[in-house]
């Protein structure tokens, strides 16, 4: 049975005794140290990794996920989804009128276009999204990826930068929260442009034959979420759903991106069809959201990269590994992970001890 299909089976419930897991990294820098160290290839450390997911993405959104991979950079560039910024040696602005630093190896955005919308209303009402005619040209790298990677793993169309994140980086975060409590109007029409791109974009992923929708919204801190549940529920989940709705009315499972303490949203979350929470993150109860939740999620991550990855002994990431798949996985429905990518300070010997327990827990070791 292929990766994408196991994983496919666990997410579905088939399967309640496999343990999928994926260990990806923020840079290939600290992915070739931990090669290194082992004495392997980046093809081997791949292998043994034994990861099951692929992330891919349409061309406009390369500069988030891949703006260190020249092939796929220059396929964006060539077909004018990014251009660069006059007199600035390295800066790039994308059709949404947003600037990234193709050096910087993150994905931040240093412009916000529409910053001053609260007193010039046209900054909004006059904003259209990136024309998206040329489906064959936005999923030229998609579809490369779905035939080269997806007879074995499961590959996913990146659906990170969503609505709310593209509004606020659009705006300025201050000024988009001024405008959902004393504009709504305004920021209601921004994100309905928005999420009209990302229905259409997910209505493609479906007719080229990818095997799961995902979507990506970072809406919490570390201690709360970043609006009020009755605000999630008036303006943002409505939206939501309409992507969620194109993949699930497609028979297809829905997987979600959303960093922090986002709990009190979860169950929403669920009635407009979520599959699988990624990631899980230890500022949430994880023995909470397992009894509350785990009849309805598959969880995905789980093990901290906050203090625990980047800061405590191998011995106890082995043992904190261990007790997190016997609480997130009992009876299935888990992807372990660490609970975001793996960054450059954590030690080389910290990911051996996470792979260790992974390896022993599925029966490899």
């Amino acid at each position: 049975m292929t990766r994408s299909q196991l994983v496919l089976d666990v997410i579905s419930k088939k399967n309640t005794t496999y343990l999928p897991s994926q260990c990806t990294f923020a840079s290939r820098a600290k992915k070739m140290e931990v090669a290194g160290y082992l004495g392997l290839t980046e093809e081997e450390v791949d292998v043994f990794l034994g990861n099951h997911i692929k992330f891919t993405g349409v061309l406009d959104d390369i500069v988030q996920i891949d703006k260190l991979d020249p092939h796929r950079m220059k396929a964006a560039r060539d077909a004018g989804r990014y251009l660069d910024v006059p007199g600035e040696e390295g800066m790039i602005y994308d059709l949404w009128g947003m600037q990234y630093n193709v050096n910087d190896g993150g994905y931040f955005n240093y412009c916000h276009p529409l910053q001053g919308c609260d007193d010039d209303d046209a900054l909004i009402y006059d904003y259209r999204a990136p024309d998206i005619s040329d489906m064959d040209m936005l999923f030229s790298i998609a579809e490369e990826d779905l035939k080269k990677y997806g007879d074995d793993f499961l590959v996913e169309l990146s659906g990170y930068n969503g609505i709310w994140e593209k509004a606020y980086q659009l705006t300025e975060i201050e000024q988009f929260m001024y405008l959902l409590a004393v504009e709504p109007e305004k920021a209601c029409y921004l994100m309905d442009v928005i999420c009209e791109y990302k229905v259409e974009i997910a209505r493609e992923t479906v007719k080229r034959g990818f095997p799961i929708g995902h979507y990506g919204d970072d809406l919490g801190t570390q201690i709360s979420t970043f609006v009020s549940e009755e605000m999630f529920v008036n303006y943002f989940l409505p939206r939501i759903r309409k992507v969620f709705r194109v993949f699930k009315d497609a028979g297809l499972p829905v997987q979600m991106h959303s960093c922090g303490k986002i709990t009190p949203f979860i169950p929403h979350l669920i009635d407009a069809g979520l599959d699988v929470l990624e990631p899980v993150q230890t500022c949430m109860d994880i023995r909470y959201l397992k009894n509350e939740f785990g009849k309805d999620l598959t969880f995905y991550g789980g093990v901290d990269t906050q203090q625990l990855l980047t800061f405590d002994t191998a011995e106890n990431v082995y043992h904190e590994t261990l007790r997190t798949i016997d609480i997130l996985g009992k009876d299935g429905g888990l992807i372990i992970a660490p609970s975001q990518e793996v960054m450059n300070n954590v030690p080389v010997e910290n990911v051996l001890a996470f792979m260790k327990a992974v390896k022993e827990a599925r029966g490899e070791a």
